[in-house]
């Protein structure tokens, strides 16, 4: 039943995304990777990955902040190796994989939702601003 909408709400959700790279592109964060060539880009999950270095925020800062401003927000990934089930399984520990770590601790996801109207997505990017601005 979503397929007749599937393009309006591709669009809404570039529309986000590019507002998004727009307002973040001069924060301490690595914004998400650009569409490879010749491809279609779904646009469905917008991830930062928190310069850690130049906020001295940490990612869990970082959520918590947001959540009191009433912004939703994900963690996005887990290192694969730190859930317990790998860890029992292949005696996988902190420290075994450190790139994937690294990636993990910093990385957030923020509300991409073709249900957000323009005064939310300005609420986002107001609030991320205020928090690593």
């Amino acid at each position: 039943h979503q397929l007749p909408r599937i393009d309006k709400y591709w669009a809404r959700r570039k529309e986000i995304w590019e507002r998004y790279n727009s307002a973040f592109k001069d924060l301490p964060v690595i914004l998400p990777a650009l569409a490879e060539q010749n491809t279609r880009h779904g646009f469905h999950l917008y991830t930062l990955l928190i310069d850690t270095d130049k906020t001295k925020i940490t990612r869990d800062q970082f959520l918590d902040a947001m959540t009191k401003q009433n912004i939703g927000v994900g963690v996005h990934y887990i290192a694969l190796h730190l859930h317990p089930f790998y860890q029992q399984a292949y005696g996988y520990k902190e420290g075994s994989f450190p790139n994937a770590e690294w990636i993990s601790e910093k990385t957030v996801s923020i509300s991409l939702s073709v249900k957000l109207l323009d005064q939310d997505v300005e609420d986002v990017i107001a609030s991320i601003k205020e928090i690593l601005g």
